[in-house]
């Protein structure tokens, strides 16, 4: 090879090093949103004050919010948050000075067992993984990578003949050379998160696409006018009338008697309704809202589900339960969480075997080089 031929080479061997930003990146943004969704239960595992037994008969909605604006006198409670029987319900709260924290409350004994800030680690590691902290330019750059990473799969399925073999004969021969061991990690790791690399890469070009059309003024539609209180129907009285939350959730738990219980948001206004959301186990990647009148607890309207909602709707919920793995519970988490984990390390072995090789490359590119100068010099 002549010495011209050996500098493009090693030119063109410089421009594949120049990738490797973009593999820490994408190694980056699945490790980050591996991690985010389990970051409840990240929070759960370290903070003791956001755990429960389980065990005895939970505490009405009056109970809990009693109990959480006791603990910080002049606090008001504008939300709770029930995640499960594992956990403490999250009571929001807005404090005198403007700013929110949320009370851990004990379901059942009604104790406060401690208080958090509005900064959570949950909300830091989504922002972090979802737009880098930095909206939109992060959004876009993170949502880019679904085109790399549908491109990957598709041309993966393609170079890897009888991908399906690995289903039943994964074969991953660890006493072999780094290199030969890597590539039947990665082979195989590929063939078991085909399903789940197709969900995270339609999911976030979904994203792209749809906050792409917003900011061009292009708007897909599909949202709703904001349900409110009738004015007719709002008390005149000297001062504001009593709220009774465990009324307004009999009433929604009687509109659906099979829904399960996340989240009650008391009105901010007189002209806001309350709303209690909740999922039934018809249609768990589509969440059950109740705005019920705060005053006579009735209701005012039932949204989500399949009834009522436009096909624009129903995308943007199942696209962000799908790519959230929000959805089903605990379980659905740490389904997710795993191939996270497994498409995490998807990507750490391609980059190993992608600089294993570009090295190499790289090493015998430069010996090209000198041994041509050398031979011409002679």
């Amino acid at each position: 090879m002549s010495a011209g031929k050996s500098r493009t080479r090693l030119w063109f061997l410089w421009h594949s090093w120049l990738a490797m930003p973009l593999w820490a990146f994408l190694f980056f943004v699945c490790l980050t949103g591996t991690i985010a969704v389990v970051s409840t239960e990240i929070m759960w595992l370290v903070d003791p004050s956001m755990r429960a037994s389980g065990e005895g008969e939970p505490l009405p909605p009056s109970a809990l919010i009693a109990a959480a604006e006791a603990s910080t006198p002049g606090a008001r409670v504008t939300s709770l948050t029930w995640g499960g029987s594992h956990m403490a319900v999250g009571a929001r709260m807005a404090l005198p000075d403007g700013t929110s924290a949320t009370a851990w409350v004990n379901p059942v004994s009604g104790v406060v067992q401690g208080l958090s800030g509005s900064n959570s680690f949950r909300q830091f590691v989504r922002a972090l993984h979802g737009w880098l902290l930095t909206y939109p330019v992060g959004w876009y750059l993170v949502t880019l990578l679904a085109i790399p990473l549908l491109g990957s799969l598709v041309t993966g399925l393609v170079v890897y003949k009888k991908f399906w073999k690995s289903f039943y004969q994964p074969r991953i021969r660890w006493k072999q050379a780094p290199r030969v061991m890597l590539g039947d990690l990665h082979r195989v790791a590929g063939t078991w998160s085909i399903w789940f690399i197709a969900i995270m890469s339609v999911t976030s070009l979904w994203f792209l696409i749809y906050i792409a059309l917003i900011h061009l003024g292009m708007g897909l539609g599909g949202g709703k006018p904001p349900v409110l209180v009738a004015r007719e129907d709002i008390p005149v009285a000297a001062t504001a009338p009593k709220v009774d939350p465990d009324a307004i959730l009999s009433a929604a738990t009687a509109a659906l008697p099979d829904m399960r219980l996340r989240y009650l948001g008391l009105p901010g206004t007189a002209y806001d309704p309350a709303t209690v959301v909740g999922s039934s186990g018809q249609t768990p990647l589509l969440p059950d809202f109740i705005r019920l009148n705060p005053f006579t607890a009735s209701v005012i309207k039932v949204e989500g589900g399949l009834d009522g909602a436009s096909g624009i709707e129903l995308t943007r919920t199942i696209m962000r339960a799908l790519h959230t793995g929000d959805f089903g519970g605990l379980p659905i988490k740490l389904i997710w969480f795993a191939f996270g984990l497994l498409m995490t390390t998807l990507v750490f072995s391609g980059m190993l075997i992608w600089v294993k090789r570009t090295a190499r490359a790289t090493v015998d590119a430069v010996r090209r080089v000198k041994l041509a100068e050398g031979s011409s010099n002679a």
